[in-house]
């Protein structure tokens, strides 16, 4: 239950990040985001190192963003989105959980416990835990963050002010 609301702000989160223009809020939300991510796959998983690599990984990347956008930005002010849209953004994503969750349930109660028991003991010993059926909605999400960053930096970098300015 614990994981379905993590990945369901997750997913919150991802749709609002298009609305913001302020690259703060945009790495406050890159941040938020990688705390989620990394809590998900940390429960998911028996080793924690991978989330901790990947924690790490993105905090030294919005270390140096941020001493950038400190130095660019730092009189500029927040402009909101209005609630109308982040209301219907989580009643559409609420909406989604609520059918994923029921059709899930559905789907468990055909398979028998001794098959599942196999499953989940054939997923311990793998080493591509990442890729299986079942674990493929926290790659996408990693994936999703990742595009993320990279859309943030490109719109960072590609400022016609500052000491990125091209010439």
């Amino acid at each position: 239950m614990m994981t379905t609301m993590m990945m369901m702000t997750s997913m919150c989160i991802s749709t609002i990040t298009p609305f913001m223009k302020h690259p703060v809020s945009m790495g406050s939300l890159l941040m938020t985001q990688t705390i989620l991510i990394c809590m998900i796959s940390s429960m998911k998983f028996y080793s924690p190192w991978y989330s901790y690599i990947l924690f790490i990984t993105i905090i030294g990347g919005m270390m140096v963003m941020f001493m950038y956008m400190s130095s660019i930005a730092s009189n500029e002010k927040f402009k909101m989105i209005s609630m109308k849209k982040i209301m219907l953004i989580m009643i559409m994503f609420i909406t989604f959980m609520i059918i994923n969750k029921f059709k899930h349930t559905m789907n468990l109660e055909k398979l028998n416990e001794n098959k599942l028991f196999l499953m989940e003991f054939e997923e311990m010993k793998s080493t591509s835990k990442f890729l299986y059926l079942n674990k493929m909605n926290l790659t996408v999400m990693m994936m999703i963050t990742l595009l993320i960053t990279m859309t943030a930096i490109t719109n960072i970098a590609s400022s016609h002010e500052g000491p990125l300015k091209l010439k």
